[in-house]
């Protein structure tokens, strides 16, 4: 199947709503989960209030700088990991 395209693979989730998607973010972990994908801890949340400008225009707060640094950094390690098993 087209599924084991995805397998042994790794994954950062942003997401964004009223509440930081967060739900969202947990259902995908669920299907990742499935997909075989290792989706990495860090996890940044945007919210529609105040990272966008009249809810349109994207405008993250600086705090989330050193979050998404974060997570592209666990999702390069993973990443490495996961090839040797591929």
């Amino acid at each position: 199947m087209a599924r084991e395209a995805w397998n042994n693979k790794a994954a950062g989730i942003v997401s964004y709503g009223s509440v930081g998607g967060a739900r969202a973010a947990e259902h995908l972990r669920g299907i990742l989960g499935e997909l075989a994908v290792a989706d990495v801890r860090t996890h940044p949340a945007l919210s529609l209030f105040t990272d966008f400008v009249n809810m349109t225009e994207f405008k993250p707060a600086d705090m989330h700088t050193a979050t998404v640094n974060e997570m592209l950094d666990q999702l390069i390690k993973w990443s490495k990991a996961l090839k040797t098993i591929r």
